[in-house]
């Protein structure tokens, strides 16, 4: 998993998670969808570095390392602009 993570991988990091607490199960064409296209590499990216995990109907997730990261309530992946 890599660690370092820009500033908005980590907002978008923050957004899933509060949209997987609230009971939704966000895919990549929803955020889009919402957020632009410009999403897009920042969702891939966060796959390639381990932090989310995408499931058999396309919907992303957090990675088990991410969930940690993210309940212990520090800054997570030491955002990088």
């Amino acid at each position: 998993m890599e660690f370092n993570i820009t500033a908005e991988e980590e907002a978008l990091v923050h957004d899933i998670a509060d949209r997987l607490r609230a009971g939704d199960s966000p895919t990549d064409d929803d955020l889009a969808e919402e957020l632009g296209d410009e999403v897009r590499p920042h969702l891939s990216s966060l796959v390639t570095k381990g932090w989310l995990v995408v499931d058999a109907q396309r919907s992303l997730t957090l990675s088990r390392i991410a969930r940690a990261a993210i309940s212990s309530g520090r800054d997570i992946g030491g955002a990088q602009a």
